[in-house]
């Protein structure tokens, strides 16, 4: 019996180990210090907008309701909602310098949820889902021990009797971080395999040239590059997959951190995306840990790089609450700062007038619609332009993974020149021609195929032969016989010198 019950807990020893191993919190203090700062970029930016966004007064699109469901949190007054929108900013920024750690997560967290889950079509996003888990584990942990406000008061309180030894604590709420962040890339990957616009770069290239989030030019000029999108499509894959594997091991997790790092930089570089990159980034350094700091100690001693910047806003906050009467307790100061926030933002707010409410003594009347517009908006329905169903249409020589990998418009005899058109989805199925004209608008060439409401894209393939003269010529893609796309190239070298093709265009 003893022996079963000695195997057993060498069994778990390891899974023990992995979650209640004990370290001073220098990582989830860095999370700590730069998440609430990346979501609160947002959040402050909507605050002139609480009223339209999160209050009774507005339209907001609570989660809940989406799916049919009785909403158990239902918008505030205007007044109430926008003092509990600067309660959740003065927690915040006191979560950041360390003031009162825990109580201030407590405020935080559920706020930050809580107007999230109101505004399910543009406040709630894959990265405040991800920052609410993390907010959460922050909450739980001790990362108020080290680089705080907190901390330094308790150094000054304890005076001799305090130890320059960081304090330690089990370290499961960075492991749940760790594993959250796992469990997300596999489960993309995943996604990922079952999509095979993602693997063609067509996924990507619809992205890259939108400004769905913000402008990303550099994500224009890489959207032409086939080769690099097929190649970044499966090394995305891959790494979502081994990250989960690789980033405990000693050997290679530093490389797959790095690699993630430029993943999510490359992702605000061409895709736009801001706030995501700078959520998963700042919740990287849960990975950190004492070992590492060590040695970014040592090499930033070396290089005689200043490494207390991060303990400046901590020591302004710390000398601006000793600089209280001593009959006021420093929770009371930290609790009056919280009540101020909230009714200074209720103020604000009420000032700002966003409906007219004050200027006008009362609500603006609704303005009449005209009834001929309003006709129009119920009765007519525009058939959908014939060009609008197609994305692009480039003329090259190279197919790569069924993708056109280059694009031209100069060819010599002997090549073989590929016109490709891309459709948006959805569509129907389609008959779809494409045809050289020469520089009078004669069809020289003419071919065509069904494009099934399946298919992504179409291409048409042609060898040039003797049967063409050096000159200018047209690729004419038409659709339900009307011309869509026209694409002119230059044909040029000694046709004498190529053999005679006897098919020349096909599909």
């Amino acid at each position: 019996m003893t022996t079963n019950v000695s195997g057993i807990r060498r069994l778990f020893t390891p899974i023990r180990d992995f979650f209640f191993e004990e370290q001073a919190p220098y990582g989830m203090a860095l999370v700590r210090i730069f998440l609430p700062i990346s979501i609160m970029i947002p959040m402050v930016r909507r605050f002139m907008h609480v009223r339209e966004l999160f209050s009774s007064d507005g339209a907001p699109q609570p989660l809940y309701e989406l799916f049919g469901q009785v909403n158990p949190l239902p918008p505030m007054a205007p007044q109430i909602a926008a003092a509990l929108y600067g309660m959740l900013m003065i927690a915040m920024f006191c979560a950041v310098v360390g003031w009162k750690t825990r109580w201030s997560f407590l405020i935080a967290t559920p706020l930050y949820i809580y107007f999230n889950l109101l505004d399910s079509v543009g406040t709630m996003t894959k990265y405040s889902v991800i920052a609410s888990h993390v907010l959460i584990m922050l909450t739980l942990s001790n990362c108020g021990a080290v680089w705080s406000v907190d901390a330094i008061l308790r150094r000054k309180e304890l005076g001799a009797a305090a130890t320059a030894v960081p304090p330690r604590f089990p370290i499961w709420q960075s492991r749940l971080i760790q594993l959250l962040f796992s469990f997300v890339y596999f489960g993309a990957a995943i996604t990922k395999i079952q999509t095979e616009a993602f693997f063609s770069g067509e996924q990507m290239r619809y992205w890259m040239l939108s400004n769905w989030n913000y402008s990303n030019p550099i994500g224009e000029q890489m959207a032409m590059w086939t080769p690099v999108l097929l190649l970044a499509g499966y090394v995305t894959v891959v790494w979502e997959i081994v990250f989960a594997f690789l980033v405990w091991r000693p050997t290679s997790r530093l490389f797959v951190l790095a690699v993630g790092v430029m993943f999510h930089i490359m992702t605000c570089l061409t895709l736009g995306l801001y706030i995501f990159p700078l959520v998963c980034t700042s919740s990287y350094l849960a990975f950190i840990t004492e070992k590492d700091i060590v040695a970014l100690r040592r090499f930033a001693h070396k290089l005689k790089i200043p490494s207390s910047v991060l303990g400046i806003p901590p020591r302004v906050v710390a000398w601006i609450v000793d600089q209280r009467p001593a009959a006021i307790p420093a929770a009371t100061l930290w609790l009056s700062a919280v009540v101020l926030a909230a009714v200074a933002a209720a103020e604000i707010e009420y000032r700002s007038d966003a409906y007219g409410i004050q200027a006008n003594n009362g609500p603006l009347p609704l303005p009449t619609m005209d009834a001929a517009t309003a006709e129009s908006m119920i009765r007519d329905q525009k058939p959908l332009r014939e060009r609008d169903k197609y994305f692009s249409f480039d003329v090259g020589t190279v197919l790569m993974g069924n993708q056109l990998a280059n694009r031209r418009s100069e060819f010599t005899y002997g090549e073989r020149i590929v016109a490709q058109c891309t459709l948006n989805i959805p569509h129907g199925d389609l008959w779809v021609e494409c045809m050289i004209q020469d520089d009078q608008n004669r069809t020289v060439e003419h071919a065509g195929q069904f494009v099934t409401r399946d298919m992504l894209h179409a291409n048409f393939a042609y060898e040039t032969g003797n049967s063409l003269v050096p000159g200018t010529y047209s690729m004419v893609l038409k659709s339900s016989n009307k011309e869509v796309f026209r694409r002119e190239f230059t044909l040029s070298g000694d046709p004498e010198k190529v053999p005679t093709m006897n098919e020349m265009m096909t599909n």
